[in-house]
């Protein structure tokens, strides 16, 4: 998704909000296929910048339009991209970012003209583009850490922004290490069987236990499920002992618990896998039935244990224990359905922290705001990037064994 927020420069006044899904979807689902399509596709970079600038210039004709402006008095944009969307938008090739040793072309900050960058504003307008941290920890990122101040924190903080590639922040103003954990796209509901994005008709919540229910989006009839009903469901699987640890489904003749053994209905197959119904078919808005089949329960423990790989990996590099960390920020727009019980009993987040849980929304939208009201919260961003030390989870001793550990329901 790309997202524009139009400001008053001078009150700081949110004028109008806009967003729309990234048109590069049509060359790649994640940005490993988008680079991919970049070096291999004749005129793939061409195709891939235009995109993006096509996407950002209806936005701006959207932005102003709400609030009864000109493109003409627009005069500064800022820009937070993960580090590949950063290089698309600037037309350089992001090729080295998927191969060893990583490297961004670019990581500083950039103040482009708009004319030089076809950005359809003011002509003697510029756009600021703020710094990347590392290869797959980019600029958004860095708009995350402007936001919630953890370089000027005193305590230790630990900042998750979940999505295909989890970035993973923790530490305090004394030091700050990061790391991009691969999730894969099962938060965004791609893989999983009934899995669809945050939109209308999707189950956002599930609750299991003695009664059962769930919430859609829109108040329609379902047609799908999302992330964070994902995540419940697993979670509430989990603690009636309906999975084991290991993520399995266990036959009605092994359950225990009498609140378990109440849900035999929903005990089915699919395919011929162990499957849990949520949604009949008579009640779905397409005439099928919504389930979470054993696969999909599968690669929610590997998306979740690549982000408390992470987690655990930052905490190892830093030298500290759980209970050091004073507050978790969960960023994004995942972040905010996220239910914290549900993350924690799975596994996702230590569950020593779930009272220090809090919801940032979305943090990077924000920090991008606050560098293009202030030039000090600008030049901030710059000392930030810089300061941030980046860890390769790949070649980190030991993290395969770490990784196969967190992909344990606990």
């Amino acid at each position: 998704t790309i997202v524009g927020y139009l400001l008053d420069l001078y009150s700081g006044q949110e004028l109008s909000v806009v967003s729309t899904l990234n048109p590069q979807t049509k060359y790649g689902a994640d940005v490993i296929s988008r680079i991919n399509f970049a070096g291999r596709e004749e005129d793939g970079l061409a195709k891939l910048h235009d995109a993006v600038l096509g996407a950002i210039n209806k936005l701006i004709g959207k932005a102003v339009d709400k609030a009864g402006l000109s493109r003409r008095q627009i005069y500064a944009v800022s820009i937070a991209a993960n580090t590949s969307m950063n290089h698309l938008f600037m037309g350089i090739n992001p090729r080295n970012i998927a191969v060893s040793p990583y490297v961004a072309a670019v990581n500083e900050p950039l103040a482009i003209s708009a004319v030089e960058l076809q950005i359809d504003i003011n002509p003697a307008g510029e756009i600021f583009v703020l710094p990347n941290i590392a290869g797959f920890v980019g600029a958004d990122t860095t708009a995350v850490l402007i936001a919630t101040g953890m370089n000027n924190s005193e305590g230790v903080k630990l900042v998750i922004d979940i999505g295909t590639n989890g970035e993973v922040v923790l530490g305090s103003g004394d030091r700050m290490v990061a790391c991009s954990a691969a999730a894969g796209p099962a938060f965004e509901g791609a893989q999983i069987s009934s899995g669809m994005r945050g939109a209308a008709g999707a189950i956002d919540h599930v609750q299991l236990g003695d009664k059962y229910g769930y919430s859609v989006i829109g108040g329609v009839s379902p047609l799908g499920i999302c992330g964070s009903a994902l995540i419940d469901t697993v979670a509430g699987l989990l603690e009636l002992g309906i999975i084991n640890m290991r993520g399995k489904i266990l036959p009605y003749e092994q359950l225990t618990n009498a609140a378990a053994r109440a849900y035999k209905d929903h005990l089915v197959e699919c395919e011929g896998e162990a499957a849990f119904l949520l949604v009949d078919a008579a009640k779905t808005g397409h005439g099928r039935s919504i389930m979470i089949t054993q696969n999909d329960i599968r690669e929610l423990q590997l998306a979740k244990g690549a982000i408390a790989a992470g987690v655990m990996v930052l905490m190892e590099t830093c030298g500290i224990e759980v209970n050091d960390i004073k507050e978790v920020q969960l960023a994004g727009a995942f972040g905010n359905y996220l239910k914290p019980h549900s993350a924690c009993v799975v596994g996702l987040i230590p569950r020593e922290l779930e009272s220090k849980i809090k919801m940032v929304g979305n943090a990077a939208g924000t920090g991008s705001k606050l560098a293009l009201l202030l030039a000090s919260e600008y030049r901030r961003a710059a000392e930030i990037a810089k300061s941030v030390e980046f860890v390769e989870l790949g070649s980190y001793p030991e993290f395969n064994s770490i990784f196969a550990r967190c992909t344990y329901l606990k």
